[in-house]
Protein backbone atom coordinates (compact mmCIF):
# COMPACT_ATOMS: atom_id res chain seq x y z
CA UNK A 1 0.00 0.00 0.00
CA UNK A 2 1.40 3.43 -0.94
CA UNK A 3 1.46 6.29 1.54
CA UNK A 4 -1.24 8.10 -0.43
CA UNK A 5 -3.44 5.00 -0.18
CA UNK A 6 -2.80 4.83 3.54
CA UNK A 7 -3.86 8.43 4.02
CA UNK A 8 -6.93 7.86 1.85
CA UNK A 9 -7.87 4.89 4.01
CA UNK A 10 -7.55 7.02 7.15
CA UNK A 11 -10.18 9.39 5.78
CA UNK A 12 -12.87 6.73 5.63
CA UNK A 13 -15.80 7.81 7.81
CA UNK A 14 -15.85 4.55 9.75
CA UNK A 15 -12.85 5.67 11.80
CA UNK A 16 -14.67 8.74 13.10
CA UNK A 17 -17.98 6.97 13.73
CA UNK A 18 -19.18 5.14 16.81
CA UNK A 19 -17.91 5.28 20.36
CA UNK A 20 -14.19 5.48 21.02
CA UNK A 21 -12.40 4.28 24.14
CA UNK A 22 -11.13 7.29 26.12
CA UNK A 23 -7.60 5.92 26.52
CA UNK A 24 -7.37 5.25 22.79
CA UNK A 25 -8.56 8.78 22.07
CA UNK A 26 -5.90 10.09 24.46
CA UNK A 27 -3.21 8.16 22.63
CA UNK A 28 -4.44 9.38 19.22
CA UNK A 29 -4.55 12.92 20.58
CA UNK A 30 -0.86 12.66 21.42
CA UNK A 31 0.02 11.13 18.06
CA UNK A 32 -2.04 13.74 16.21
CA UNK A 33 -0.20 16.60 17.92
CA UNK A 34 3.18 15.20 16.95
CA UNK A 35 2.11 14.26 13.43
CA UNK A 36 0.80 17.78 12.78
CA UNK A 37 4.03 19.28 14.11
CA UNK A 38 6.21 16.96 12.04
CA UNK A 39 4.28 17.71 8.88
CA UNK A 40 4.63 21.46 9.42
CA UNK A 41 8.36 21.23 10.03
CA UNK A 42 8.89 18.97 7.04
CA UNK A 43 7.02 21.37 4.78
CA UNK A 44 9.08 24.31 6.06
CA UNK A 45 12.58 22.83 6.24
CA UNK A 46 12.73 19.44 4.50
CA UNK A 47 10.04 19.36 1.79
CA UNK A 48 11.35 16.01 0.55
CA UNK A 49 9.84 14.45 3.68
CA UNK A 50 6.52 16.28 3.57
CA UNK A 51 4.59 14.35 0.93
CA UNK A 52 4.06 11.09 2.88
CA UNK A 53 2.61 13.04 5.81
CA UNK A 54 0.08 15.06 3.81
CA UNK A 55 -3.39 14.30 5.13
CA UNK A 56 -2.29 12.38 8.23
CA UNK A 57 -2.91 15.21 10.72
CA UNK A 58 -6.36 16.11 9.37
CA UNK A 59 -7.34 12.44 9.34
CA UNK A 60 -6.41 12.03 13.00
CA UNK A 61 -8.38 15.15 13.85
CA UNK A 62 -11.53 13.21 13.03
CA UNK A 63 -10.69 10.83 15.87
CA UNK A 64 -8.99 13.14 18.36
CA UNK A 65 -9.73 16.74 17.56
CA UNK A 66 -9.52 18.16 21.06
CA UNK A 67 -6.73 18.31 23.63
CA UNK A 68 -9.04 18.05 26.63
CA UNK A 69 -8.10 14.49 27.60
CA UNK A 70 -4.39 15.22 27.40
CA UNK A 71 -4.69 18.46 29.36
CA UNK A 72 -6.36 16.55 32.20
CA UNK A 73 -3.83 13.73 32.13
CA UNK A 74 -0.53 13.24 33.95
CA UNK A 75 0.97 13.09 30.46
CA UNK A 76 -0.13 16.65 29.70
CA UNK A 77 2.92 18.57 31.04
CA UNK A 78 5.69 16.23 29.82
CA UNK A 79 4.12 15.78 26.38
CA UNK A 80 3.70 19.54 26.05
CA UNK A 81 7.36 20.01 26.97
CA UNK A 82 8.44 17.37 24.45
CA UNK A 83 6.35 19.01 21.75
CA UNK A 84 7.87 22.41 22.59
CA UNK A 85 11.39 21.01 22.47
CA UNK A 86 10.78 19.43 19.07
CA UNK A 87 9.32 22.70 17.86
CA UNK A 88 12.65 24.40 18.53
CA UNK A 89 14.17 22.47 15.61
CA UNK A 90 14.75 24.99 12.86
CA UNK A 91 16.73 24.41 9.71
CA UNK A 92 17.09 21.29 7.62
CA UNK A 93 19.73 19.54 9.74
CA UNK A 94 17.90 20.07 13.03
CA UNK A 95 14.61 18.82 11.59
CA UNK A 96 16.27 15.83 9.95
CA UNK A 97 17.69 14.85 13.34
CA UNK A 98 14.83 15.71 15.69
CA UNK A 99 11.99 14.56 13.48
CA UNK A 100 13.47 12.32 10.80
CA UNK A 101 15.94 10.34 12.92
CA UNK A 102 14.49 10.57 16.43
CA UNK A 103 10.75 11.22 16.71
CA UNK A 104 9.79 9.57 13.43
CA UNK A 105 11.46 6.40 14.66
CA UNK A 106 9.64 6.65 17.98
CA UNK A 107 6.35 7.07 16.14
CA UNK A 108 7.04 4.10 13.88
CA UNK A 109 7.86 1.90 16.89
CA UNK A 110 4.71 3.00 18.70
CA UNK A 111 2.58 2.28 15.64
CA UNK A 112 4.20 -1.11 15.11
CA UNK A 113 3.68 -2.00 18.77
CA UNK A 114 0.03 -0.94 18.68
CA UNK A 115 -0.70 -3.34 15.83
CA UNK A 116 0.21 -6.24 18.14
CA UNK A 117 -1.74 -5.21 21.24
CA UNK A 118 -4.72 -7.46 21.80
CA UNK A 119 -6.47 -4.94 24.09
CA UNK A 120 -6.28 -2.21 21.43
CA UNK A 121 -9.35 -1.99 19.16
CA UNK A 122 -9.14 -3.43 15.66
CA UNK A 123 -9.80 -0.07 14.04
CA UNK A 124 -6.98 1.54 16.04
CA UNK A 125 -4.68 -1.33 15.07
CA UNK A 126 -5.62 -0.78 11.44
CA UNK A 127 -4.84 2.93 11.67
CA UNK A 128 -1.53 2.15 13.35
CA UNK A 129 -0.57 -0.25 10.56
CA UNK A 130 -1.13 2.47 7.99
CA UNK A 131 0.69 5.17 9.90
CA UNK A 132 3.60 2.83 10.55
CA UNK A 133 4.05 2.51 6.80
CA UNK A 134 4.07 6.29 6.45
CA UNK A 135 6.72 6.66 9.16
CA UNK A 136 8.86 3.94 7.59
CA UNK A 137 8.70 5.81 4.26
CA UNK A 138 9.79 9.07 5.91
CA UNK A 139 12.66 7.40 7.74
CA UNK A 140 13.92 5.86 4.50
CA UNK A 141 13.87 9.29 2.85
CA UNK A 142 15.71 10.83 5.81
CA UNK A 143 18.84 8.69 5.45
CA UNK A 144 20.22 10.14 2.18
CA UNK A 145 19.18 13.66 3.17
CA UNK A 146 21.11 13.55 6.44
CA UNK A 147 24.07 11.92 4.70
CA UNK A 148 24.13 14.80 2.22
CA UNK A 149 23.84 17.33 5.05
CA UNK A 150 26.80 15.72 6.83
CA UNK A 151 28.86 15.78 3.66
CA UNK A 152 28.22 19.49 3.26
CA UNK A 153 28.94 20.45 6.87
CA UNK A 154 32.20 21.35 8.58
CA UNK A 155 30.92 19.58 11.70
CA UNK A 156 31.28 15.85 12.16
CA UNK A 157 28.09 13.76 11.90
CA UNK A 158 28.06 12.90 15.61
CA UNK A 159 28.36 16.56 16.57
CA UNK A 160 25.41 17.46 14.33
CA UNK A 161 23.34 14.61 15.73
CA UNK A 162 24.17 15.13 19.40
CA UNK A 163 23.65 18.89 19.41
CA UNK A 164 20.29 18.68 17.67
CA UNK A 165 18.91 15.71 19.60
CA UNK A 166 20.07 16.26 23.19
CA UNK A 167 17.16 18.27 24.58
CA UNK A 168 14.43 16.38 22.77
CA UNK A 169 15.84 13.07 24.04
CA UNK A 170 15.79 14.36 27.61
CA UNK A 171 12.20 15.52 27.16
CA UNK A 172 11.32 12.15 25.61
CA UNK A 173 12.67 10.40 28.69
CA UNK A 174 10.39 12.50 30.88
CA UNK A 175 7.19 11.06 29.34
CA UNK A 176 8.09 7.49 30.29
CA UNK A 177 6.45 7.29 33.69
CA UNK A 178 3.13 8.61 32.39
CA UNK A 179 3.17 6.34 29.35
CA UNK A 180 3.67 3.29 31.57
CA UNK A 181 1.02 4.34 34.06
CA UNK A 182 -1.69 5.01 31.49
CA UNK A 183 -0.94 2.88 28.45
CA UNK A 184 1.23 0.20 30.01
CA UNK A 185 -1.34 -0.94 32.53
CA UNK A 186 -4.25 -0.67 30.11
CA UNK A 187 -2.82 -1.87 26.80
CA UNK A 188 0.67 -3.20 27.45
CA UNK A 189 2.36 -0.28 25.68
CA UNK A 190 5.45 0.22 27.83
CA UNK A 191 8.07 2.94 27.57
CA UNK A 192 11.13 0.73 28.24
CA UNK A 193 10.11 -1.50 25.33
CA UNK A 194 9.69 1.51 23.05
CA UNK A 195 13.08 2.94 24.00
CA UNK A 196 14.79 -0.43 23.72
CA UNK A 197 13.57 -0.81 20.14
CA UNK A 198 14.39 2.84 19.44
CA UNK A 199 18.02 2.52 20.52
CA UNK A 200 18.45 -0.84 18.80
CA UNK A 201 17.24 0.62 15.51
CA UNK A 202 18.91 4.03 15.67
CA UNK A 203 22.45 3.06 16.65
CA UNK A 204 23.22 1.08 13.45
CA UNK A 205 21.88 3.97 11.37
CA UNK A 206 24.16 6.43 13.17
CA UNK A 207 27.14 4.12 12.70
CA UNK A 208 26.50 4.09 8.95
CA UNK A 209 26.86 7.88 9.01
CA UNK A 210 30.38 7.44 10.39
CA UNK A 211 29.59 8.00 14.06
CA UNK A 212 31.42 5.90 16.61
CA UNK A 213 29.09 3.40 18.25
CA UNK A 214 30.34 4.08 21.77
CA UNK A 215 29.75 7.82 21.37
CA UNK A 216 26.20 7.27 20.14
CA UNK A 217 25.44 4.82 22.94
CA UNK A 218 26.83 7.18 25.57
CA UNK A 219 24.80 10.08 24.20
CA UNK A 220 21.56 8.11 24.10
CA UNK A 221 22.12 6.56 27.52
CA UNK A 222 22.92 9.91 29.10
CA UNK A 223 19.95 11.70 27.60
CA UNK A 224 17.44 8.93 28.17
CA UNK A 225 18.54 8.44 31.77
CA UNK A 226 18.13 12.15 32.47
CA UNK A 227 21.81 12.69 33.20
Amino acid sequence: MTTSQVVAALKVDVWAGGTWDADEVLLWTIMRMFEVQASAQYHTYTPELAAPKDGVGPALLSIAGEDRLLEGSILGPPMTQLLASAGEARGDVAVLVVQGLVLERVRQIVYDTLTRLADFSERSRSIARGLGQVSADVMARTIPLFAAACAGSAQKPFSLFAEASDDVLHKLDAVGEGVDEIFGERFGLRFPDIIGDFVAGLVPVCVKFGMERRNVMAHLAGALMGI
